[in-house]
């Protein structure tokens, strides 16, 4: 072995430099697009869509709101309540608590890959910082972590599951637990989970039902966890999945139901997009799997049930009728503790993790002064709209127009790829009414010129 002496603050260090790293760049992030949307109390227009009808002004109005998204939007309601309370708060709550929300992933997915192993605190350090490179390469950096929107529906969701999967790939964690405590603690946890995004939350649905199945035919004395959080995660998605704003929102898009015929196509769509974006990590893990399953080293088949979780998380969007960048996350992270997994179940020597850190860590650091210039870019714009808009208002203009933001340059930026879009033209589209209660103006129209002018 090459690490023999354990550093016991090594992981703590790890994980403060993450934290750091995604502080610095939530606090360049700034509001845009859909968070204004939702930092307004929502009501169901006759057309039957979502549309804004002014601030919120407390809870009562997030909770009318949430009521009118589950029968016009969508059933994520633990989602759209986290995303509105933080609009209600100052930005840097949120971006002290998105970067910690990163952190908690990193240190799950390093918990699950880390068995039992001589060198644990240095292993889970290794693991915890190849985590933290690999899902800095993610295809849509900016929605999936920086924009407050995306982050709470993308990065919070694949937290909570993975979190909650844990004991299910490794009963190990509650050795010492209380197991009543521990079991209506995992319920709410797995409606958490079951009850936050439709793919990754079905993939939770499979994991836990073979897990505790499997437990329950080997009479494990800890099954009651499993029990517990299984119910859990199975109402969760019964009530995710019973939102009539789910089949609203689909016909939104030309689909009434579930389009059978159209699945053989968009299996082959959806999966080219993937490989895509993530054949780097998609061919190791697929080996390493595979490999970690027949060798007469190990023989261990829980790198399977990643993968296989990997690839349930994928192909359940088929039914989905669009596939933007941002889904694959959930996706990637099974994928990633695959790997890691498989690594360390066949003691695959250490400075394979470390010189794939040091790739990685030279390619992110070769990205990040373009990515943070489209940052600084997008929040000075957004600066300066906000400046200009109070400037009009005090001088009595209440119809104002501003410029639109920029197509992002790189995928940092929130608004990178899959059409999101800042602002629109039309003074009446959701985007811009959103914007014009947020700074109590009458109308704002989107300009797609550089600078502000009055309208």
């Amino acid at each position: 072995m090459i690490m023999t002496k354990q550093i016991r603050w090594l992981p703590g260090t790890v994980l403060f430099i993450i934290w750091t790293v995604m502080l610095i760049l939530n606090m360049i992030t700034p509001l845009i697009a859909d968070d204004f949307f939702f930092s307004c109390r929502l009501y169901i227009r006759p057309d039957g869509m979502l549309f804004p009808e002014g601030r919120l002004r407390g809870v009562l109005d997030i909770l009318v709101s949430i009521k009118n998204s589950y029968v016009s939007h969508s059933g994520r309601v633990p989602v759209q309540f986290l995303v509105q309370s933080f609009t209600l708060l100052p930005e840097t709550v949120f971006d002290l608590a998105n970067s910690f929300a990163f952190v908690v992933l990193v240190a799950a997915i390093a918990r699950l890959a880390v068995p039992a192993v001589t060198d644990k605190n240095n292993a889970f350090a290794l693991s915890a910082a190849f985590a933290a490179l690999v899902l800095w390469q993610a295809p849509a950096f900016g929605q999936d972590y920086l924009w407050q929107t995306g982050a709470v529906n993308y990065l919070w969701t694949i937290t909570v599951t993975v979190v909650f999967l844990t004991p299910f790939y490794n009963l190990d964690v509650l050795t010492h637990s209380n197991q009543k405590r521990m079991a209506c603690l995992w319920f709410a946890v797995g409606l958490l989970s079951g009850w936050s995004m439709e793919n990754q939350s079905a993939t939770g649905c499979a994991v836990c039902l073979l897990a505790t199945v499997y437990r329950l035919a080997h009479h494990d004395q800890r099954r009651g966890v499993l029990i517990g959080g299984t119910a859990g995660q199975l109402l969760g998605f019964a009530l995710l999945m019973a939102a009539p704003g789910n089949y609203r929102r689909s016909a939104g898009y030309g689909q009434t139901g579930i389009p059978l015929g159209l699945i053989p196509a968009r299996t082959a769509q959806y999966t080219l997009s993937l490989w895509n974006e993530l054949w780097w990590l998609v061919i190791p893990a697929v080996l390493l799997a595979i490999y970690t399953a027949v060798s007469s080293k190990c023989r261990d088949l829980k790198s399977l049930g990643f993968l296989g979780a990997a690839l349930l998380c994928h192909a359940s969007m088929v039914v989905s009728p669009s596939y933007p960048m941002r889904t694959m996350l959930g996706t990637m992270v099974f994928l990633l503790i695959t790997v890691l997994y498989s690594i360390h179940t066949l003691c695959i020597r250490k400075y394979v993790l470390s010189l794939s850190c040091v790739g990685m860590l030279i390619a992110i650091l070769l990205q990040l002064p373009a990515g943070m210039g489209d940052l600084l870019a997008l929040r000075h714009l957004t600066d300066a709209r906000s400046a200009y808009i109070d400037d009009q208002l005090a001088a009595g203009n209440r119809d104002i127009t501003v410029p639109i933001a920029q197509a992002a340059k790189t995928r940092f930026h929130p608004l990178w790829g899959d059409a999101l879009s800042d602002l629109m033209q039309n003074p009446e589209n959701e985007r811009n009414v959103s914007l014009a209660f947020y700074y109590g103006a009458d109308t704002i129209r989107g300009d797609p010129n550089p600078e502000p002018s009055d309208s």
